[in-house]
This record gives C-alpha cells, structure tokens and sequence, in this order.
C-alpha cells in the first residue's frame, strides 16, 4: 500500500482512500489528549503521469487537564492537490513531485491558500522488498484568526521507509518518521523550535485487487506527539 497511494493505475483511473487514525499523548499525569481523524481522500489520474487529488480530515478531541476536559470536533482541513511521476522505477530509482494547498478552519475565521506542501518521494523496488524515502516543506503563510495574529512557521520533515512482501497478500512495512518545525508565534509570542521522531510499523493485507487494508502504528520515540493507530482502505475503481 506504501506505494499503491502514491499514484493511481493511470489516466482516468480513480482511487478512494478512507483512513481513521487515533492518537494519544500526554504530559506527566496532570495532562492527557485523545485525538480521532476521520479521513478521506480521493484521487484522479489524468495522463498516466499526473494526477489531481483533494483530502478532508474532521477531528474529534478531548483534551483532560487535572480534573478539567476539553471537547473539540470540527472539520480540521480540505488539501487539494497534483502529483507527478517524472521517472518510473527502472535501472535508477522511480521519481514522484507533488503540491498541495489547504483550506483551514480556525477557532473563528477560515483560510485560503495559507498552507502549501511541496515534496518528492523516491523508491526502488528490489524484490522482495520495496526502498522508499519521501519528503516535503511545508510553508505556512501567516493568518489572522479572531483578534490574533498567527504566523505557526513552516516544517520540513523526512520518511525513509521498507516494504517487505510476505506473499501475493500480505506487506510489512517499517519506516522513521522525523520532522523539523519552525517556531510557533502568536501575536509576536514566540515559542521554540520543535523536533520529533515517530517509529512507524505498519501491515498492507490485500483482499483483492482493488482493495487493501492497511494498519499502521506510530510511536513518538522522541519528542511528545505520543502514539497512533492508524486504519486505511483504499479501493481502486
């Protein structure tokens, strides 16, 4: 599955991906947070080489401080977004770019065209195993929202990963997950840089052709992003 979300099969093939991922993290024994993402996204291939995609995330939180609990469920973000396959995996390695921009719903005001992506993702097949390293930058404009002035710095973050196909059905998956976020500044109050590293192991189980079950567990081995389970079913048409 690492590789079949990457593109889809070609021109006007469509793929639709729904994932729920559940995080936990926390700060000693006085501050707790359960996170729920409800996902979706949907992508079109319009040459066998590029495609177009748009992504939606709804959240659902509670946050539990001392003996107080905080509750929080909204659309969180839509991404749209292309991608483009400037090299297949051959005698060197495959090439995939991709660019994507966000609508963002704030505590009060939304935004437009205020988060862009841009990445490229690299792989080599090597039966029976599958190298991929994947990366992006991630450019956050400045915003208002309500009376503040937010400027939440841009990311830069890295994915190696390996693929390890068992059999015609089942894949094992393991990657490192690290991320470099720029200071947070909210009305001229500045917060630190941010550095964390997520252990990620995962398992593709395919039950035909056009579908596949993914699980994926991420844990926070430094930092204090916490840990999540992530469930994906991506169906082909």
């Amino acid at each position: 599955m690492a590789l079949e979300r990457l593109m889809t099969d070609g021109k006007g093939t469509t793929k639709l991906n729904l994932a729920l991922t559940y995080n936990n993290s926390g700060s000693g024994t006085l501050q707790n947070t359960d996170v729920v993402i409800k996902s979706l996204i949907l992508r079109h291939g319009l040459t066998d080489q590029a495609d177009i995609y748009g992504r939606g995330n709804y959240i659902h939180s509670q946050e539990r401080i001392s003996y107080h609990k905080k509750y929080k469920h909204s659309l969180q973000n839509v991404w749209l977004g292309a991608s483009y396959k400037f090299k297949p995996d051959n005698a060197t390695p495959a090439l995939i770019g991709f660019v994507e921009t966000a609508f963002e719903k704030g505590r009060k005001d939304s935004r437009v065209f205020k988060s862009w992506v841009a990445g490229i993702t690299t792989y080599k097949a090597i039966d029976p195993i599958v190298l991929i390293m994947s990366g992006y930058y991630s450019l956050n404009l400045p915003r208002k929202d309500d009376h503040d002035a937010i400027n939440p710095g841009n990311t830069l973050a890295l994915n190696p990963s390996i693929a390890f196909t068992a059999n015609d059905r089942v894949t094992l998956n393991m990657g490192v997950n690290w991320t470099n976020a720029w200071p947070y500044r909210t009305n001229n109050r500045k917060r630190s840089r941010i550095t964390s590293t997520d252990l990620q192991l995962g398992v593709d189980y395919g039950f035909s052709d056009e579908d596949i079950l993914n699980v994926t567990l991420a844990s926070n081995v430094s930092g204090v992003q916490g840990t999540s389970l992530r469930f994906d079913w991506l169906h082909t048409f």
